[in-house]
């Protein structure tokens, strides 16, 4: 996933938020669940677009960087991680 935290200034908020762009895609909807989310590393700053165009752009280049960076040995190996187990002994999977 990637993430971001902050004001979202092409929104102009003006409440800081957290929201998070889940990578993979699941066979069902999970709305209204509890979402629990790690961070890992950091991409750019938050800054202004010209248009929605020029964000989901820059979204997708934030995608592809993070797939990069996921695939990392260091990261990799977050994927065995407790954090990751969910009740009942299913993993999140996400082949």
């Amino acid at each position: 996933m990637v993430l971001s935290i902050g004001w979202n200034p092409f929104y102009k908020n003006t409440k800081k938020s957290v929201e998070t762009h889940i990578i993979h895609t699941f066979k069902e909807d999970f709305y209204g669940e509890i979402l629990s989310i790690a961070i890992i590393g950091y991409i750019r700053p938050e800054k202004n677009f010209d248009s929605l165009d020029a964000l989901i752009a820059a979204i997708q280049e934030d995608i592809e960087e993070a797939k990069r960076q996921l695939d990392l040995p260091e990261h990799l190996k977050l994927k065995e991680d407790n954090f990751f187990h969910l009740p009942g002994g299913k993993i999140v999977d996400n082949q």
